[in-house]
């Protein structure tokens, strides 16, 4: 069972980041197409690198016992996929945060960060 520590582990961080985006509307909450395709392009970008760097022989599949062995491709784990995802939900939420809290300290608002804005001025 100790083969699913690290999947489960990344789905708990990535629950905890959509409960966080759901919150304060910051990327899929906020815009939902527009977070989506922004989630999915750095996604698919950090899979490209990953694919360049396997084929270089500079990647290779670690052995640990928390991760469940799963491949999607030569040398890249099923955790791999779900790490990427929540690297660029993270950054993507911690952006979202920083605008929040520059508007909140009344500050200007990052360049780009007009999806919660506009919902705010609609209200």
């Amino acid at each position: 069972m100790t083969g699913w520590l690290y999947l489960a582990a990344l789905l708990v961080a990535l629950g905890c980041l959509a409960l966080l985006d759901r919150r304060w509307r910051l990327v899929l909450w906020a815009d939902a197409r527009r977070g989506a395709v922004v989630l999915l392009a750095g996604a698919v970008l950090f899979l490209l690198w990953d694919a360049a760097a396997i084929a270089a022989g500079v990647y290779e599949r670690g052995g640990s016992a928390a991760m469940t062995g799963v491949l999607l491709a030569p040398e890249l784990p099923l955790e791999e996929l779900f790490f990427v995802v929540f690297l660029c939900y993270l950054t993507l939420v911690l952006r979202g945060l920083v605008d929040v809290v520059a508007r909140a300290r009344g500050s200007r608002a990052l360049p780009g960060a007009g999806a919660v804005r506009a919902e705010e001025e609609v209200r």
